[in-house]
């Protein structure tokens, strides 16, 4: 009695590896694309979170700016310098020096390609004067590849508009604050209300917890000055 032997000729074996080689070539094409694009949104994803990241930075040094009071020409006077491309103030909320008061500097910057970026500079806070200023030590891009970057101040011009307009006795004062492109506390003895950072479409408003320029007349001065 004979006995029939099955198995594979060599047609169906390569017919199954070709098919087999077909289905690898298959699947690691749709596992690089995959991957590929995984890697794309993965990226576009941590970006995005670092940017976010950067603005809440950005928005607890700005909100958390103090009254420091320094001493200019034997006189106490806020430290806070500003104009449309730059801030100088004291901050309780730092990036670095955690946990301690800072001086910080935010500028608008150019890089190489034209594009604009907000550098943050800080330097743990000593005393200083008029002509003792602190070292900033650290630095970190806040804002990058922007179109334009502009800083806006919103408060007073002069102590006295600010008081003939809280006078219940002047009550039909026209004197408001207003946004302004620059702000010197060291000529006006107040600090800003608001300030407002804008750059491409992006606009971020942030008011101050410290408007004590009021007080500071009344320790620091003994009548009002005008400008």
């Amino acid at each position: 009695m004979s006995k029939t032997e099955s198995g594979f000729t060599l047609v169906e074996l390569l017919i199954a590896m070709t098919l087999l080689s077909m289905i690898m070539l298959l699947g690691t094409w749709s596992f690089s694309t995959f991957t590929s694009r995984w890697e794309g949104r993965l990226g576009y994803f941590a970006k995005h979170v670092s940017q976010s990241k950067d603005y809440i930075l950005l928005s607890d040094v700005i909100s958390s700016i103090s009254p420091y009071l320094y001493n200019s020409n034997k006189q106490a006077k806020y430290y806070f310098e500003a104009n449309n491309s730059q801030i100088n103030a004291v901050s309780q909320s730092a990036i670095f020096n955690t946990n301690t008061p800072v001086m910080f500097k935010l500028s608008v910057e150019t890089f190489s390609n034209g594009t604009k970026y907000l550098l943050y500079q800080e330097g743990i806070l000593t005393p200083f004067n008029q002509d003792k200023k602190n070292i900033l030590t650290h630095e970190k891009i806040l804002i990058k590849e922007a179109h334009h970057i502009s800083f806006e101040f919103f408060g007073w011009a002069t102590i006295s508009e600010k008081i003939i307009s809280e006078d219940p006795l002047s009550s039909g004062s026209s004197k408001k604050p207003q946004w302004r492109n620059s702000y010197n506390s060291l000529s006006n003895n107040l600090m800003p209300i608001s300030i407002r950072i804008k750059w491409n479409d992006s606009i971020l408003e942030l008011p101050l917890i410290n408007d004590q320029g009021y007080w500071l007349t009344l320790v620091s001065q003994s009548g009002i000055d005008n400008e």
